[in-house]
């Protein structure tokens, strides 16, 4: 079954903006063809960069792939009608035009000012050895825990009693008796049980700071005594541990480099702005906007 309610007003918007149906026949396969005019596979692969995910999917069918060609094929028919209807001659289809070329013609514009905004090796280079600190990698444990949760308000029987039950699963732990991770997943109170207690990786300022300094002074492989927090009584099993680096830059240089570029665009088309100002005169209709005052924020 065709979808034309789905493909008709997506081809109808792509053939509207001028790209679906270039006036020159592309060097392609050419999947249909309307009068003197033809649909290509490039014409489709642009039309299918603009679906939805789900429409892309049936799209992708041999049955999509006809149900949109056929669907560009009726767009093009109106295109045809258009032209032979003179629909060029009329107001609305030159004022569209006019239009889309400021909106054309300011992004060629742009994108011809944007070329010349290129960063070098070298600029990326000094910029990761001037900011060395940047690229920093802090101390970091991988732990995980089993937490005996005790309430705020709770009375000093509480959290006597957390701290024998949390110190009775270390020893049984320690015995043999049974894994971390099985106990973690039986008897801790955090949401962390359903990954046997896993907290993944974390580094200094992460975690409350009676936990934190009980983790980082722990051993890979062993287990902490009873921790104290304001959750309740935990025990620590830390299972990985990495100490203070740096980012090589060979990890780094490409997101320094995009970094680098967009700042140089922004600067490229700010210097730009100002020079053509000079050029052709700006004025902005609008007041300016009133500055809040800090007692009304």
């Amino acid at each position: 079954m065709k979808k034309k309610n789905i493909v008709l007003a997506l081809t109808l918007t792509v053939a509207l903006s001028g790209a679906a149906f270039a006036a020159d026949e592309k060097k392609d396969e050419i999947l249909a063809k309307v009068g003197p005019e033809t649909v290509t596979q490039a014409d489709f692969d642009e039309v299918m960069a603009g679906a939805q995910p789900n429409q892309a999917a049936y799209f992708g069918t041999p049955e999509g792939k006809r149900a949109l060609v056929e669907d560009m094929a009726d767009s093009v028919l109106f295109y045809l009608w258009g032209k032979d209807n003179k629909l060029t001659e009329t107001e609305k289809y030159k004022e569209t035009m006019a239009e889309l070329e400021k909106r054309v013609l300011a992004g060629m514009a742009m994108e011809k000012v944007l070329s010349g905004a290129k960063v070098s090796d070298e600029e990326v280079k000094k910029f990761y050895d001037d900011h060395k600190a940047a690229f920093k990698v802090p101390e970091s444990v991988k732990a995980s825990h089993i937490l005996i949760q005790v309430s705020k308000d709770a009375g000093n029987d509480l959290w006597k009693k957390a701290k024998k039950e949390v110190t009775k699963i270390r020893k049984d732990i320690l015995a043999g008796k049974v894994s971390f991770e099985d106990a973690a997943k039986r008897d801790s109170d955090c949401p962390s049980k359903s990954r046997g207690g896993d907290l993944g990786f974390f580094t200094e300022g992460q975690m409350v700071p009676e936990f934190e300094k009980a983790a980082f002074a722990t051993k890979i492989g062993d287990i902490s005594d009873p921790v104290k927090t304001q959750f309740g009584y935990h025990i620590i099993k830390v299972t990985d541990h990495k100490d203070a680096s740096e980012q090589p830059f060979d990890e780094v240089k490409d997101g320094i480099r995009q970094q680098l570029l967009q700042q140089k665009q922004r600067d490229t088309l700010s210097e730009y702005v100002d020079k053509l100002k000079k050029t052709y005169k700006v004025e902005i209709l609008l007041p300016e906007p009133k500055e809040v005052s800090a007692d009304k924020k």
